[in-house]
């Protein structure tokens, strides 16, 4: 009984003109019938490209490994350029089959197995292989050569398009075009993500609530358009996780304004302008004030802990001067709960621990005994009056402009040379004149006070209350000391009854 696997290849290249999986698969089982051969199993590679080589394929790669060559005879495929493009690789893998004694049958080339047995008919298979290596290289041309003219359009090249963004296609000059539309519920999660990172959030406290709220990447985004599943470093099903590295570059990315990249940088058209592919997220204001924040966060040295600690950024060691780290231990039903040195090493911390219980207590106490009556402000981006971008970018165009007018492109327009060089000189001067006044951050009244904010806060927002006040608790061995943000005289701290200096912890 003839044991036959059948292969089936479809590439994602959009010049490659071929059969589709199902005709090549309908023609591979009537034939097998009419054989009467034993179908073994069925190498189905989608989306692959004809150079890819046989044995790194991610369905055919697994039939050819030697535990599963016991499994078939023969390998059937309905032409020759279903089995590669690559001449290299197919004069590769008919030697492997005539190492491993198995057959190959190309149904369009029914010499095909005949010749692999003798010296000249591999020639021939070899020569006969580089039809489709040359076609190969012609699509890539072709590729290649399209995207060069869409380069300085406002048509997406394909490819996963950035988060906020989906493709669509639009009908003109004849042909179907792709460009970039707004993702509404794409939209609504960036300027959740930045109002995020505007309340001072972490890019890890981000990256969490987008796991936990199933949020997909662009890219998982991109797959499910294709039909394809969901994929991340743990296979296929299971959904690409978003890191800090992500969201900082999601944040950042000029793509998020509708600026068109190439290798990685701003595109500019001939007249040093931005290509723009699509209307952008943000308006500048909230761009601007959302790098400024990420600047600001970038630019600390302290980095949060993947732990939750609610006193982090206001406990420190006394004697070295390390964040303090919570430590807890269970015994029965009870739990103790302390604050230690929290220096790295481990064993060069400092001696000592306060109880977590009280030391929350006391901080509660201070901060509402000294902010309860405080109105409680937010901090809103005041955007400035800085056009250095734009007129770098009108300084180029100028440039460019007359590059183009020496190289004899407005030989045949010259009004057309001076119309636009009087304009972009007169923007210039507009833009030059105009004072450059820096962005910043002010701090606004919300209308609560800190009295009726507190309650409802939870331990991470009450953390960060903390944080912002400017408390700071120094830790010794069973006592810590409070340094009040603003400072009081001695008979102002007697009348509020509170002894600030040490506490005696268990």
């Amino acid at each position: 009984m003839r044991r036959v696997l059948l292969l089936e290849r479809i590439s994602d290249a959009k010049g490659e003109r071929s059969e589709s999986i199902e005709a090549q698969d309908e023609k591979l089982r009537r034939h097998a019938e009419s054989e009467g051969a034993t179908i073994a199993g069925v190498a189905q590679d989608v989306s692959v490209s004809g150079d890819v080589d046989p044995f790194q394929r991610k369905s055919l790669g697994p039939w050819l490994a030697e535990e599963n060559l016991s499994k078939w005879d023969e390998l059937w495929v309905s032409t020759q350029d279903r089995l590669s493009r690559d001449d290299r690789h197919v004069y590769l893998f008919v030697d492997w089959c005539l190492k491993n004694n198995k057959k190959v049958i190309i149904l369009d080339d029914p010499d095909f197995n005949k010749n692999m047995s003798t010296a000249a008919g591999r020639t021939m298979i070899q020569v006969r292989a580089m039809g489709p290596a040359m076609e190969l290289e012609r699509i890539k041309i072709r590729v290649a050569e399209s995207h060069e003219r869409r380069r300085f359009t406002a048509r997406w090249h394909g490819g996963f398009p950035p988060f906020g963004f989906r493709p669509v296609s639009r009908f003109e000059d004849g042909k179907t075009a792709a460009y970039l539309e707004h993702c509404p519920d794409m939209v609504a999660v960036l300027q959740e993500m930045r109002r995020q990172i505007i309340d001072g959030q972490s890019f890890l406290g981000v990256s969490k609530w987008l796991n936990s709220n199933k949020i997909l990447t662009a890219r998982d985004r991109a797959r499910l358009r294709k039909g394809k599943p969901v994929k991340s470093r743990k296979g296929e099903g299971v959904q690409e996780r978003w890191s800090e590295t992500t969201v900082k570059s999601v944040l950042t990315n000029e793509s998020t304004q509708g600026l068109k990249k190439y290798q990685g940088k701003l595109l500019y058209d001939p007249e040093g302008a931005p290509v723009r592919l699509a209307e952008p997220i943000f308006t500048d204001d909230e761009w601007t004030s959302l790098q400024a924040a990420i600047q600001q966060r970038t630019m600390t040295k302290a980095k949060r802990v993947n732990r939750t600690n609610p006193l982090y950024g206001v406990t420190f060691c006394g004697i070295c001067g390390a964040k303090a780290v919570q430590k807890s231990h269970t015994r029965g039903d009870r739990t103790w709960r302390y604050y230690i040195c929290g220096s790295f090493p481990k064993e060069d911390r400092c001696k000592g621990s306060v109880n977590a219980y009280e030391l929350e207590e006391w901080l509660e106490v201070l901060f509402l005994q000294r902010w309860f009556h405080e109105p409680v402000t937010e901090k809103v981006w005041v955007p400035g009056t800085d056009h250095s971008r734009e007129l770098e970018d009108v300084r180029k165009r100028i440039v460019r402009l007359r590059d183009n007018y020496e190289s004899g492109a407005y030989d045949d327009d010259p009004e057309g040379y001076k119309s636009r060089l009087h304009a972009l000189r007169t923007r210039r001067d507009e833009l030059s004149a105009e004072p450059v006044v820096e962005g910043h951050w002010s701090e606004v009244p919300t209308g609560k006070t800190y009295g009726e904010l507190w309650p409802t806060l939870d331990e991470e927002g009450r953390r960060k209350q903390l944080v912002r006040s400017g408390f700071r608790v120094e830790l010794s061995n069973g006592t810590f000391e409070v340094t009040d943000p603003v400072p009081e005289t001695p008979e102002e701290r007697r009348a509020r009854g509170i002894r600030l200096g040490t506490w005696a912890g268990e």
